[in-house]
């Protein structure tokens, strides 16, 4: 259903309205491609309950304003072009309708919220953030701005940019405390990169701060992942010590010297084997790390993320280090996890070179990448 508005002057030409209805947003956004293509321009959305006669309960229907482009507008000076923000529709249109339609999103869009907003949430869907973390987002960016900070396109971004920086929280790197042996452990499922993240740390750590670290692997169930880091150790020139089970690896830090950081490697663990997680908090609990990260890669769907983050609270992980930047298509499903409720986020790796594709979480940056605003390099 449409119905015609008045047309809006003061160019050269002038831009047609009209008004599409339907129970939900993405009914109405389906009657609005259908007429007027994927091009359109929409004006404005709103929500609208009328009640029904008699006092009973009433009705909700949705109500776009919509128009098609128009080149004489285009072609006219700043000046002459009609209010509302219609330019940065026309950019924001194919975001708006295009993406959450396909994503079949657009009717859980609120009304209500100012729809300079609605472009952004889009961005945050097609960078595959979980649906309620990218509703989240926009309701905090929508409470904490004035309607003239939300006036451009850009403006918006901002704010749920803001907003989602407010919402990570990260960690200060590995120290080492003069006097005393610190040791930190690196849990986490099995195929995300925990032996190349920890001789990355271990460069980083001996090559840039000058710390000396020693390494202990407890990763007996792969006689790979034991030779892969030997070989690192050989390389770096680090102590490393391997221990077969807990009271072999308690000992085993005292074998490695005088060391002010050990870095523990411990076998990757499937979130499905609950038995053997739960002999991983054993272990954890007979070394007593100070520091315990939990290792995931950004490849991984936000369900797979959340499994992980669960299943593994048996060994008390008070970290996060974010691997395999590089390896996914978006960073969205990164936010299944970050957050002021969850763990920090210590570390980011960004590819397999040892130990440049290493970084210290920020916010700023991570917020960046995962709006699509920064590249990986």
């Amino acid at each position: 259903m449409s119905v015609e508005r008045p047309a809006m002057r003061g160019m050269e030409g002038a831009v047609d309205a009209r008004t599409y209805r339907g129970r939900t947003m993405r009914e109405a956004l389906a009657r609005v491609r259908r007429d007027l293509g994927g091009d359109a321009v929409i004006l404005a959305a709103r929500e609208v309950r009328r009640r029904r006669l008699f006092g009973l309960s009433a009705d909700s229907t949705v109500e776009v304003d919509a128009s098609s482009p128009s080149s004489e507008w285009l072609a006219a000076p700043a000046a002459a072009r009609p209010p509302r923000g219609l330019r940065g529709d026309l950019g924001r249109v194919h975001a708006m309708v295009g993406a959450l339609s396909r994503r079949g999103l657009m009717e859980q869009w609120s009304p209500d919220l100012p729809r300079e907003l609605a472009s952004a949430y889009a961005r945050l869907l097609e960078a595959d953030a979980p649906e309620p973390s990218a509703r989240a987002l926009v309701r905090e960016a929508a409470s904490g701005s004035a309607p003239e900070d939300l006036a451009t396109p850009a403006a918006a971004l901002a704010a749920v940019r803001r907003a989602l920086e407010d919402a990570l929280a990260v960690a200060p790197p590995i120290r080492a405390v003069s006097g005393t042996r610190r040791v930190v452990a690196l849990v986490g499922p099995t195929g995300v990169g925990k032996t190349t993240t920890l001789a990355k740390l271990a460069a980083s750590l001996k090559l840039r701060q000058g710390v000396k670290v020693g390494l202990l692997t407890v990763d007996a169930y792969r006689i790979a992942a034991v030779e892969q880091l030997r070989t690192y150790a050989d390389i770096i020139d680090l102590p490393l010590a391997v221990a077969d089970d807990p009271d072999a690896a308690r000992r085993a830090l005292d074998d490695l010297g005088a060391v002010d950081v050990v870095l523990v490697d411990t076998a990757g663990r499937s979130p499905r084997d609950q038995d053997r997680i739960r002999e991983l908090g054993d272990l954890l609990g007979r070394l007593r790390p100070d520091e315990v990260h939990l290792v995931l890669s950004a490849s991984t769907s936000p369900r797979g993320l959340r499994a992980a983050a669960d299943l593994f609270a048996p060994a008390r992980p008070d970290r996060l280090i974010l691997t395999k930047l590089d390896e996914a298509e978006t960073l969205g499903p990164l936010l299944a996890v970050l957050g002021r409720a969850d763990r920090p986020v210590a570390y980011l790796t960004t590819g397999q070179a040892v130990p440049d594709d290493l970084e210290l979480a920020a916010r700023d940056r991570l917020a960046r990448l995962i709006l699509g605003e920064e590249s990986i390099a």
